[in-house]
């Protein structure tokens, strides 16, 4: 198997979007494994440790079935890449089996080598680190829209939330340092970060069941939930299908403003909630600085994007579940 080169990289969407000089920095960090027939690559639930280019061969991806036998959902040939989650978190799982057919031979990065170059700021770490949230953000936008089919083809299986009409609390002083030290997304920042952070978005108090976004509208804004919560729904009936629900520390909206498309969901206040909003431009700022802010918020981005996949994964089981008329909790 020959060095795998930044040229290789080039063909590959994942880095395709990097520069020469950034993908043959990355393409010096990758080192070769070698799989036999049969022998798994990805474990299932297994601690996602890094990511694997495939050389040549192939590899069947698919999930365990109860009592032996393997689901399959695709099969993985040179050039395409597996196990690419990894990289985005600490202690991820490994979501689905990845199983060599013939011999199999991969460049394989390790994640923990990925974080390391993270920690040093470097380019390459950090233009990956954007590509693999715009990744996942566009599996999140897939997803819900695999959901929004279900609920069209089957609109009288489901119960639509109605919006109900809250009058507002009012809130006496808010001081953001001692919320911000506490929430994910900023705990590992400094305090002068968290405070740049703070001063780089406009603080808003929204009273329950207040719409941040329609289905439709452009992706403009970018919120940080720091009290209460927010729900993304799809538009059902004469009410709304709840998705998901985001707390304080995550951020809502992010997917489509990654992707630069309309808002697939509806997002709105599922109670008080104060938010943090920031504007694409001021947004775009923060993350393409290339400093540890921008790296601390790039990880936060990717984490909130695979917590709101693993979320719509649920939920289309759910849905499929009740269809094939078991029951399931609400």
């Amino acid at each position: 198997m020959s060095l795998l080169s930044a040229t290789k990289l080039a063909d590959v969407p994942l880095f395709a979007g990097l520069g020469e000089a950034e993908r043959s920095e990355l393409a010096d960090a990758f080192v070769p494994r070698h799989f036999a027939d049969g022998e798994a690559i990805l474990i299932q639930n297994q601690r996602a440790e890094g990511l694997f280019l495939i050389a040549e061969g192939c590899v069947d991806i698919g999930k365990r079935l109860p009592g032996g036998g393997l689901a399959l959902l695709a099969k993985i040939g040179a050039g395409e890449v597996i196990g690419d989650m990894a990289l985005v978190g600490r202690d991820l799982k490994r979501s689905a089996m990845g199983v060599a057919r013939g011999p199999v031979s991969t460049w394989y990065l390790p994640a923990d080598q990925f974080r390391a170059a993270l920690s040093q700021l470097r380019p390459a770490s950090l233009q990956l680190q954007t590509e693999l949230g715009r990744l996942v953000a566009g599996r999140v936008v897939a997803k819900a829209s695999d959901i929004a089919g279900l609920l069209t083809e089957g609109p009288d299986a489901f119960t639509p939330r109605p919006q109900r009409a809250l009058a507002p609390i009012i809130e006496g002083a808010f001081t953001p340092e001692p919320f911000l030290a506490k929430l994910p997304c900023c705990a590992a920042m400094t305090a002068a970060q968290r405070l740049a952070f703070w001063n780089a978005g406009e603080r808003i108090e929204a009273p329950a069941d207040t719409d941040l976004a329609l289905v439709g509208a452009a992706p403009d804004t970018v919120w940080l939930v720091v009290r209460g919560a927010v729900r993304s729904a799809l538009p059902h009936g004469d009410g709304i299908y709840q998705l998901t629900v985001t707390g304080p520390g995550q951020l809502v909206g992010i997917a489509a403003m990654l992707l630069e498309v309309p808002h697939d969901r509806l997002l709105r206040t599922s109670e008080q909630a104060t938010l943090l909003a920031f504007d694409r431009a001021t947004f775009a700022e923060i993350m393409d600085t290339g400093d540890a802010l921008s790296r601390e918020l790039g990880a936060s981005v990717n984490a909130d994007l695979v917590t709101a996949l693993d979320a719509l994964d649920q939920v289309e089981a759910r849905i499929l579940a009740m269809r094939r008329g078991h029951a399931v909790a609400a």
